[in-house]
């Protein structure tokens, strides 16, 4: 359908941390916390393609005010998701947010470092790093079809708020279809 002009992106928009779940420590030596500008080339390293496409792809997010939270193994960053502060950017979704509020996008474990439990435990030690700034509403989104993503988010007691689908025509017309609230 793409071809034709036709996209449809079918997506559950969830809020995140409605309840504390426990998830098991942390490996030693490893530590979580904010990253900064500062840590541009470690952070580049992770994502996956091209890294002087990432780096500046990095680089814009932090000059937009985003936040990132990591996982540091030594110097490296095996696992990092990003927060904003001020806007719900998501293709489908654009809006101001609240002071208690924030958007968590882009989560990535490295490949290297899968099957090590880091995806859980980088996501409740980010919920307590927004919680100690006033954010209490974590808010993200997750593809229809992404089944290990709403696993992961509902072990971390996650909750739904909508299905939506968004219709994009010819790039040109696009809309956002609300198909059931929660």
């Amino acid at each position: 359908m793409a071809r034709r002009g036709l996209k449809l992106y079918p997506y559950i928009a969830v809020q995140e941390a409605v309840e504390k779940v426990a998830v098991s420590a942390l490996p030693a030596p490893m530590r979580a916390g904010w990253a900064t500008e500062e840590h541009i080339e470690a952070l580049a390293a992770l994502w996956p393609g091209d890294h002087g496409s990432t780096r500046t792809r990095t680089l814009s997010r932090f000059s937009a005010g985003n936040r990132c939270f990591v996982i540091w193994d030594g110097d490296t960053i095996p696992a990092a998701t990003w927060c904003d502060f001020d806007v719900i950017n998501h293709e489908s979704e654009r809006r101001s947010l609240e002071l208690h509020e924030v958007y968590l996008f882009d989560a990535f474990v490295s490949p290297a470092a899968r099957g090590r439990n880091l995806a859980p435990i980088m996501r409740a030690a980010c919920y307590e790093a927004c919680w100690a700034l006033g954010r209490t509403t974590m808010l993200s989104f997750t593809g229809y079809f992404n089944e290990s993503s709403h696993r992961f988010k509902a072990k971390l007691g996650a909750r739904r708020l909508h299905v939506a689908l968004q219709v994009t025509l010819l790039d040109r017309w696009s809309h956002t279809f609300i198909i059931r609230r929660y």
